[in-house]
Protein backbone atom coordinates (compact mmCIF):
# COMPACT_ATOMS: atom_id res chain seq x y z
CA UNK A 1 0.00 0.00 0.00
CA UNK A 2 1.23 3.48 -0.85
CA UNK A 3 2.26 5.44 2.27
CA UNK A 4 1.84 8.87 0.65
CA UNK A 5 -1.29 10.94 1.17
CA UNK A 6 -3.80 11.17 -1.67
CA UNK A 7 -3.82 14.52 -3.50
CA UNK A 8 -7.23 15.44 -2.14
CA UNK A 9 -6.28 14.79 1.51
CA UNK A 10 -6.19 17.80 3.82
CA UNK A 11 -3.10 18.79 5.75
CA UNK A 12 -3.05 17.99 9.47
CA UNK A 13 -4.12 20.88 11.68
CA UNK A 14 -1.53 22.73 13.73
CA UNK A 15 -1.98 21.65 17.34
CA UNK A 16 -0.70 23.13 20.58
CA UNK A 17 1.77 20.26 20.89
CA UNK A 18 3.32 21.10 17.48
CA UNK A 19 3.96 24.79 18.22
CA UNK A 20 6.99 24.32 20.54
CA UNK A 21 8.71 22.16 17.89
CA UNK A 22 8.15 24.70 15.09
CA UNK A 23 8.72 27.87 17.10
CA UNK A 24 12.55 27.93 16.89
CA UNK A 25 12.45 27.57 13.10
CA UNK A 26 9.83 30.32 12.83
CA UNK A 27 11.82 32.69 15.04
CA UNK A 28 15.02 32.03 13.08
CA UNK A 29 13.30 32.73 9.77
CA UNK A 30 11.84 36.00 11.13
CA UNK A 31 15.26 37.05 12.42
CA UNK A 32 16.91 36.36 9.06
CA UNK A 33 14.16 38.19 7.16
CA UNK A 34 14.53 41.23 9.40
CA UNK A 35 18.30 41.34 8.94
CA UNK A 36 17.94 41.29 5.14
CA UNK A 37 15.18 43.91 5.22
CA UNK A 38 17.48 46.30 7.07
CA UNK A 39 20.19 46.16 4.41
CA UNK A 40 20.34 49.25 2.20
CA UNK A 41 22.75 50.69 -0.34
CA UNK A 42 24.14 52.91 2.39
CA UNK A 43 24.75 50.05 4.82
CA UNK A 44 26.50 47.87 2.24
CA UNK A 45 28.40 50.59 0.35
CA UNK A 46 31.86 49.80 1.68
CA UNK A 47 31.81 46.12 0.78
CA UNK A 48 29.67 45.99 -2.36
CA UNK A 49 30.41 49.04 -4.50
CA UNK A 50 33.58 50.63 -5.82
CA UNK A 51 32.82 54.28 -6.49
CA UNK A 52 34.30 56.45 -9.19
CA UNK A 53 34.49 60.21 -8.63
CA UNK A 54 32.82 62.27 -11.33
CA UNK A 55 35.91 64.50 -11.43
CA UNK A 56 38.01 61.47 -12.42
CA UNK A 57 35.89 60.73 -15.51
CA UNK A 58 37.75 62.35 -18.45
CA UNK A 59 34.70 62.01 -20.74
CA UNK A 60 31.13 60.70 -20.78
CA UNK A 61 31.11 57.05 -19.69
CA UNK A 62 28.29 54.72 -20.66
CA UNK A 63 26.39 53.02 -17.82
CA UNK A 64 24.75 49.58 -17.94
CA UNK A 65 22.75 49.35 -14.68
CA UNK A 66 20.71 51.62 -12.40
CA UNK A 67 20.19 50.76 -8.71
CA UNK A 68 18.04 52.47 -6.08
CA UNK A 69 18.15 50.07 -3.14
CA UNK A 70 15.66 51.87 -0.91
CA UNK A 71 12.79 51.41 -3.40
CA UNK A 72 13.94 48.12 -4.93
CA UNK A 73 15.06 49.32 -8.37
CA UNK A 74 17.90 47.30 -9.93
CA UNK A 75 17.66 46.99 -13.72
CA UNK A 76 19.91 47.08 -16.79
CA UNK A 77 20.22 50.13 -19.04
CA UNK A 78 19.94 49.97 -22.84
CA UNK A 79 20.12 52.62 -25.55
CA UNK A 80 16.68 54.05 -26.22
CA UNK A 81 15.21 54.75 -29.64
CA UNK A 82 12.64 57.52 -30.08
CA UNK A 83 9.40 55.81 -31.04
CA UNK A 84 10.92 52.36 -30.37
CA UNK A 85 9.46 49.58 -28.25
CA UNK A 86 9.95 49.93 -24.50
CA UNK A 87 10.31 46.53 -22.85
CA UNK A 88 9.73 45.75 -19.20
CA UNK A 89 12.60 45.28 -16.73
CA UNK A 90 14.90 47.58 -18.72
CA UNK A 91 15.74 51.27 -18.29
CA UNK A 92 16.46 53.18 -21.49
CA UNK A 93 18.91 56.01 -22.08
CA UNK A 94 17.15 58.82 -23.93
CA UNK A 95 18.91 59.52 -27.27
CA UNK A 96 20.92 62.74 -27.34
CA UNK A 97 21.30 63.09 -23.59
CA UNK A 98 24.60 62.72 -21.78
CA UNK A 99 26.20 59.84 -19.90
CA UNK A 100 27.91 60.16 -16.49
CA UNK A 101 31.00 62.35 -16.76
CA UNK A 102 29.60 64.28 -19.74
CA UNK A 103 28.82 67.30 -17.52
CA UNK A 104 25.17 67.40 -18.56
CA UNK A 105 21.82 65.60 -18.14
CA UNK A 106 21.73 61.79 -18.23
CA UNK A 107 18.08 60.85 -18.86
CA UNK A 108 16.77 57.33 -18.17
CA UNK A 109 13.19 56.11 -18.60
CA UNK A 110 11.33 52.85 -17.99
CA UNK A 111 7.82 51.47 -17.59
CA UNK A 112 5.97 51.91 -14.30
CA UNK A 113 5.74 48.16 -13.76
CA UNK A 114 7.11 45.69 -11.24
CA UNK A 115 10.77 45.05 -12.03
CA UNK A 116 11.10 48.43 -13.80
CA UNK A 117 10.46 51.96 -12.47
CA UNK A 118 7.14 51.24 -10.67
CA UNK A 119 8.57 52.38 -7.32
CA UNK A 120 9.96 55.65 -8.69
CA UNK A 121 6.88 57.34 -7.20
CA UNK A 122 8.13 56.40 -3.71
CA UNK A 123 11.52 58.09 -4.06
CA UNK A 124 12.36 60.95 -1.71
CA UNK A 125 14.78 63.82 -1.68
CA UNK A 126 18.10 62.50 -0.34
CA UNK A 127 17.71 58.98 -1.78
CA UNK A 128 20.84 57.51 -3.38
CA UNK A 129 20.88 56.40 -7.03
CA UNK A 130 23.78 54.31 -8.35
CA UNK A 131 24.79 53.81 -11.98
CA UNK A 132 27.25 51.06 -12.90
CA UNK A 133 29.74 52.13 -15.57
CA UNK A 134 30.50 49.76 -18.44
CA UNK A 135 34.23 50.22 -17.76
CA UNK A 136 33.75 49.28 -14.10
CA UNK A 137 32.91 51.12 -10.92
CA UNK A 138 29.80 52.94 -9.78
CA UNK A 139 28.81 56.61 -9.82
CA UNK A 140 26.63 57.88 -7.01
CA UNK A 141 23.85 60.48 -7.20
CA UNK A 142 21.65 62.07 -4.53
CA UNK A 143 18.00 62.91 -5.32
CA UNK A 144 17.17 66.64 -5.23
CA UNK A 145 13.79 66.79 -7.02
CA UNK A 146 10.79 64.44 -7.22
CA UNK A 147 7.86 65.69 -9.28
CA UNK A 148 4.74 64.66 -11.18
CA UNK A 149 4.69 66.43 -14.55
CA UNK A 150 2.53 66.57 -17.66
CA UNK A 151 3.16 63.90 -20.31
CA UNK A 152 4.37 66.49 -22.83
CA UNK A 153 6.71 68.43 -20.50
CA UNK A 154 9.92 67.82 -22.44
CA UNK A 155 12.20 70.19 -20.53
CA UNK A 156 13.47 67.27 -18.40
CA UNK A 157 15.21 65.74 -21.43
CA UNK A 158 17.17 68.90 -22.25
CA UNK A 159 20.93 69.08 -21.82
CA UNK A 160 22.15 71.02 -18.80
CA UNK A 161 25.30 72.96 -17.92
CA UNK A 162 26.08 70.67 -14.98
CA UNK A 163 26.14 66.96 -14.24
CA UNK A 164 22.78 65.47 -13.29
CA UNK A 165 20.66 62.33 -13.64
CA UNK A 166 16.97 62.36 -14.55
CA UNK A 167 14.77 59.27 -14.09
CA UNK A 168 11.26 59.15 -15.58
CA UNK A 169 8.27 56.82 -15.69
CA UNK A 170 4.56 57.13 -16.43
CA UNK A 171 1.65 57.26 -13.98
CA UNK A 172 -0.84 55.31 -16.09
CA UNK A 173 -1.35 53.19 -19.19
CA UNK A 174 -2.33 55.95 -21.62
CA UNK A 175 0.02 57.91 -23.82
CA UNK A 176 -1.08 61.18 -22.20
CA UNK A 177 -0.76 60.03 -18.57
CA UNK A 178 1.35 62.24 -16.32
CA UNK A 179 4.96 61.29 -15.67
CA UNK A 180 7.01 60.93 -12.50
CA UNK A 181 10.38 62.66 -12.75
CA UNK A 182 13.26 62.28 -10.30
CA UNK A 183 16.38 64.46 -10.58
CA UNK A 184 19.64 63.62 -8.82
CA UNK A 185 23.04 65.30 -8.67
CA UNK A 186 26.51 63.78 -8.12
CA UNK A 187 27.04 62.68 -4.53
CA UNK A 188 30.66 61.53 -4.71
Amino acid sequence: MNATRPLNATRPRLTARMIPRRLPALLLSLLLAASFAGATAESTDATTYTYVKFSSLPYASKADRVVVSRVGINIPIRNGVIGGTVYERIAYHYPGTSWPGGHSNTYLYAHARTGSFLNLKYMRIGDIVLLHLVKGGWVKYKVTITRRVAWNDGRWTLLTSSERLTLQTCTGNTRTADRYVVVAVPAY
